[in-house]
């Protein structure tokens, strides 16, 4: 049995209660499971939270021990990116306001522990980008066969070499990156653009990839906070949106979805939700975790 976890982003005392809600217990500073079942964890385990070192002593132990496995998520990535010099004088990622206020949470929680950080920073080189199990699959944003395989030929791990052609716009991996990681967008029409939850003016939507494509009659069935402009218009036929089709169950975070957790595909499962309820349901603090046997 499995539990998978979605996004942690430095929560450590919520992932802590619930390991033990779970029948997770501590033994030598690693969370495991009396009956041999299993974490994995989908990405983002640093910024926003005040507790980023304590959460990726919890993770990382338990990966090391055996009792979980993770995969990196787009805050692991840029947090890469953000720390590599880019050969020009800066960085691959800038360190912009907008950036430095994203990372602001961990650069404060390792300020006193800079080894530290740099030994995390090489864990997060070596994290896989996905992880196909026998019952099912986990990414952190959007499984799309045709990266998968791309990655199998050409990723092994966060080299520098790797993480300066996924930083350049004309290469490949950074595509594949974008949307193995940050999830598949669709640029809205000229003159149409909405506010992210930070404030940020933004001219394209993330798309809700993991709903049936037959109940996409409107452009607000398919795209994430889609202005009201288009909300209720009829999709054009000229736009192709991305779709899940495969045959084993993927499980992945990234998209802060809102309100009760609930199932949009049965093969597509997102544990990121902003609000959620811990009775009966074993989803608690603005993520989630879903049992698998």
């Amino acid at each position: 049995m499995y539990d998978i976890v979605g996004d942690v982003h430095g929560h450590a005392d919520e992932l802590e209660q619930l390991l033990q809600k779970m029948g997770y217990r501590k033994k030598d500073g690693v969370y495991s499971h009396p009956s041999n079942r299993k974490a994995v964890f989908v990405g983002d385990y640093i910024d926003r939270g005040l507790k980023v070192r304590e959460t990726l002593y919890i993770i990382k132990n338990m990966c090391d021990a055996g009792e979980a496995k993770a995969v990196m998520g787009n805050h692991e990535f840029n947090a890469l990116c953000y720390h590599t010099p880019d050969g020009k004088g800066g960085y691959l990622r800038e360190h912009s306001d907008k950036n430095r206020k994203q990372h602001k949470e961990t650069l404060e929680a390792f300020k006193n522990y800079e080894d530290e950080w740099n030994e995390f920073l090489e864990w997060f080189k070596d994290l896989p980008l996905y992880l196909d199990l026998d019952p099912f699959r986990v990414v952190h944003a959007c499984w799309d066969e045709e990266h998968i395989d791309w990655l199998d030929e050409h990723y092994s791990s966060a080299t520098p070499e790797f993480l300066h052609a996924a930083s350049d716009k004309t290469q490949k991996a950074y595509s594949v990156i974008e949307e193995t990681l940050k999830g598949k967008e669709h640029t809205l029409p000229d003159g149409i653009s909405f506010f992210d939850k930070d404030g940020h003016e933004r001219f394209d939507c993330r798309v809700k990839w993991w709903t049936n494509s037959e109940y996409r009659k409107t452009y607000d069935d398919v795209l994430m906070e889609c202005p009201d402009a288009i909300s209720h218009d009829e999709i054009n036929s000229s736009d192709t949106f991305y779709s899940h089709t495969g045959d084993k169950p993927v499980f992945f975070g990234h998209y802060w979805l809102k309100g009760l957790p609930e199932l949009n595909h049965s093969k597509a499962v997102c544990l990121d939700y902003i609000s959620c309820i811990s009775v009966g349901r074993k989803w608690v603090g603005g993520w989630g975790v879903c049992v698998v046997k």
